[in-house]
């Protein structure tokens, strides 16, 4: 148990950063592209976690390994956060995190269909629950008080870009493991990073996007720390899928929709719904369950 929780630790940590994030990149959306974000955010980023990782031994990496780690990266930081960029541009950051935050049911069930994780009832009622929050926040949004325009998030290209983003981060975190197992989770963090800004910077070259734009100075604040989180962050998602199910470490991004609505109602003194609040309360019940389900 001792030797569990730091990994623990580690991704309730990243869970937190994402919904933190989410609502930085929702106060950015309408003043840059969703391309620029995301290039700025893991440039940021990979800068960060520079500094320690010229420290750092760095193993010797088998070609194989080391492009599908930068692939991978790929995946995990271009697509995923030009597809999540999308989706905060046009939806609130708390209901992006709460979407976000049933990853874990998609991570199990890859799992589980690839043979890599045992089948769990318990596991199972739990990210069930998780969805059911993410059903109650989506009828909540289309009732009297949504009107047609909850009905719209239902079937916008929001919503769909941030359950693909969803569907990414659960096959990418699965695929991460033996690496994980393999290498350090410092330089390898660096690899995958490296090979997303690169991406990122050749997307934006070719879309006609700046790779500078023009922030305030508390614009630029929010823009550091979204890219500090990211650092930050997947360091700490990769130390725990190196000891932790990959299932298990996912479950955590539970604590994103949290984090957001509390932001939310500090920064912007928007109060959660009810929907939004009953979600998370179904989200979070799920969480401690297939959390739990872990130990039996």
């Amino acid at each position: 148990m001792q030797a569990r929780q730091p990994a623990l630790w580690a991704a309730a940590t990243t869970g937190m950063l994402v919904g933190a994030a989410m609502v930085s990149t929702s106060t950015l959306s309408p003043v840059a592209s969703p391309a620029s974000l995301a290039f700025l955010r893991y440039a940021i980023g990979l800068a960060i976690l520079s500094g320690p990782a010229l420290l750092a031994t760095w193993p010797r990496y088998r070609a194989r390994d080391a492009l599908a780690i930068a692939l991978l990266g790929v995946l995990q930081f271009a697509v995923l956060v030009l597809l999540l960029n999308h989706a905060l541009a046009r939806l609130p950051a708390s209901t992006c995190a709460l979407v976000f935050a049933t990853m874990p049911l998609f991570t199990w069930c890859l799992a589980a269909l690839s043979g890599r994780e045992a089948f769990s009832t318990r596991r199972l009622a739990g990210l069930l629950l998780a969805v059911g929050g993410v059903a109650v926040l989506l009828v909540g949004s289309a009732g009297p008080a949504g009107g047609l325009g909850g009905l719209a998030l239902l079937g916008g290209s929001g919503m769909a870009a941030l359950l693909a983003a969803t569907v990414v981060g659960a096959a990418t975190s699965i695929l991460y493991g033996p690496y994980m197992r393999r290498y350090p989770a410092l330089p390898t963090s660096c690899l995958a990073m490296a090979a997303s800004v690169l991406f990122l910077a050749l997307y934006c070259a070719l879309q006609g996007q700046p790779l500078l734009p023009v922030f305030s100075a508390t614009q630029w604040g929010h823009m550091v720390f979204i890219g500090l989180s990211s650092g930050l962050g997947y360091f700490c998602l990769l130390w725990a899928l190196g000891r932790l199910q990959a299932s298990q470490v996912i479950a955590f991004q539970a604590l994103g929709p949290v984090t957001a609505a509390l932001l939310e109602l500090a920064l912007h003194q928007r109060m959660p719904t009810r929907a939004l609040l009953a979600a998370m309360a179904l989200v979070l019940a799920g969480l401690v369950i297939s959390t739990q389900a872990a130990k039996y």
